[in-house]
């Protein structure tokens, strides 16, 4: 489903990403871990063009995706519009939700369907309602973004990203900005969207979730990946770099009082 090559990031001179190599199958969650700055969050948003890489080669599905940049290192118009099948194909479920503000939760779903994909407005409706229902967020179909909780907002958000029907989602960091009793909401969603085999990236630091729903783990350092394998030799033989990463998780965890789960989540 993607297919990554050589692919390098740098920002200002400073290289944030260094050849990385990457293939995601179809149906597979694949969790990337690691400390911060590690290059996460930027693979995320290279493998989206939200950056654009500084080199290397990106597939999707079977397209490749080729764009130009100007001057500036932004992609060209030209680009933009020819990658709109991209934005289509991948979703992407951000750490802040990024919902507009001045929409109600029903205009946020259906705005991409009906701009980008030139649903009729009465198919997205139907299609907006049935995801919010999944989501478990139909009462809330009315309600304006600022009158949700975080742990609402965040599954609305999903519910966006599945009115596109894309072949992937991207999820950076979607439990971060939650509180501790919220992030069950959130992950209960994914952990279904993993039952019924839909393609995941998810960068986070909930291991449980990495742990027991992923068919495979990543480590990143440095703008490199380290280690990828199946979750039961990732956390079974860890690394000594990862072992500290493990125990600054479980010493955060604790120095804000939450509750550390040895198993929230059956394997899928």
């Amino acid at each position: 489903m993607i297919r990554i090559r050589r692919l390098q990031k740098s920002f200002k001179g400073k290289q944030v990403l260094s050849d990385i190599d990457l293939d995601i199958e179809e149906g597979q969650v694949v969790s990337i871990i690691g400390p911060s700055g590690a290059g996460k969050s930027t693979l995320l948003r290279c493998i989206n063009l939200l950056e654009v890489p500084s080199a290397g080669n990106i597939t999707v599905g079977s397209k490749s995706v080729s764009y130009q940049t100007n001057a500036k290192g932004k992609l060209t118009f030209l680009s933009q519009m020819r990658l709109s099948w991209l934005r289509t194909d991948v979703g992407m479920v951000f750490q802040q939700f990024n919902l507009w503000p001045n929409k109600t939760v029903l205009q946020n779903i259906i705005e991409g369907p009906c701009i980008v994909k030139k649903i009729p407005r009465s198919e997205a409706e139907a299609k907006a309602r049935s995801l919010l229902a999944k989501v478990g967020m139909l009462e809330k179909i009315n309600e304006y973004p600022a009158n949700l909780s975080g742990g609402q907002q965040q599954r609305v958000a999903i519910a966006r990203a599945l009115a596109m029907e894309p072949k992937v989602i991207l999820f950076d960091e979607p439990t971060s900005a939650l509180d501790p009793e919220l992030v069950h909401e959130v992950l209960e969603i994914m952990v279904n969207l993993a039952r019924e085999g839909m393609t995941m990236v998810v960068v986070t630091h909930e291991m449980n979730f990495a742990r027991n729903v992923s068919d495979r783990v990543l480590f990143m350092e440095d703008g490199k990946i380290t280690r990828d394998g199946h979750p039961e030799d990732i956390f079974g033989n860890p690394s000594p770099r990862m072992v500290q990463f493990l125990r600054s998780l479980s010493h955060t965890a604790e120095s804000k009082g939450e509750p550390i789960h040895e198993s929230r989540y059956q394997s899928v």
